[in-house]
């Protein structure tokens, strides 16, 4: 229906309601009770918190405080280290990171960077090296290995109610996100900052420092 239920920001159906909230709308989080509590892209909050009213994920947990089975979840592309705000969130937790077998000898590890590997200007036949044996896994793979995995804490938090995940692009079943895809947008950004800040932040889902001019040259 057309009607006060039913607008571009409040949705009201059988068994709840969603409210939708602009970052930068101190209003919005006002004379609301909500159960569960979604910020989306936290990094690309205005700094300086909803207008006069302060942080705006402090804000959005207090409209949950009522709740004893309250949900809390923030999700973001990171930005800069120590200024990240899902970094800060992400350090508080115990780290969950995706495991997938080796396809060869069975070793359960983490997809990581530094374990991609390509020959001399043949990006497009990128592999992954077995972090316990040394294994090829091949790209062909990833859909089984992907299929086969688990998360993993990695770390001891703060709290057992306060769990954070970690994955990035090298999981993602894109044709665009292929291994070959990956290590070919590395190499056409590892010579520009702007352009391998861009890589460090969406495709590794990292936070971007300086430093990464030289870990990853």
């Amino acid at each position: 229906a057309k009607d006060g239920s039913n607008t571009i920001l409040q949705k009201v159906y059988p068994g709840g309601t969603l409210g939708i909230v602009g970052a930068n709308s101190p209003r919005g989080f006002r004379r609301v009770s909500r159960r569960v509590v979604l910020f989306d892209e936290v990094d690309g909050y205005p700094v300086g918190g909803a207008g006069s009213e302060g942080d705006q994920i402090k804000l959005g947990i207090r409209r949950s405080e009522y709740f004893w089975n309250r949900k809390i979840v923030a999700g973001s592309t990171p930005t800069n280290k120590d200024v990240s705000r899902i970094e800060r969130l992400y350090e508080q937790t115990d780290k969950r990171r995706y495991f997938v077998p080796c396809p060869q000898c069975g070793h359960m590890q983490v997809l990581e960077w530094k374990n991609l590997k390509w020959p001399e200007g043949k990006p497009e036949e990128a592999y992954f090296v077995c972090t316990e044996n040394g294994c090829i896994i091949e790209h062909k793979h990833k859909r089984d290995i992907v299929e086969k995995g688990e998360w993993r804490p990695t770390a001891q938090g703060q709290s057992p109610r306060h769990v954070g995940f970690h994955i990035w692009a090298a999981y993602s079943y894109s044709p665009n996100a292929s291994w070959g895809q990956l290590a070919a947008e590395f190499l056409e950004s590892k010579n520009d900052s702007e352009l391998l800040r861009t890589f460090v932040n969406t495709v590794l889902g990292e936070c971007w420092e300086d430093a990464y001019n030289a870990k990853l040259s």
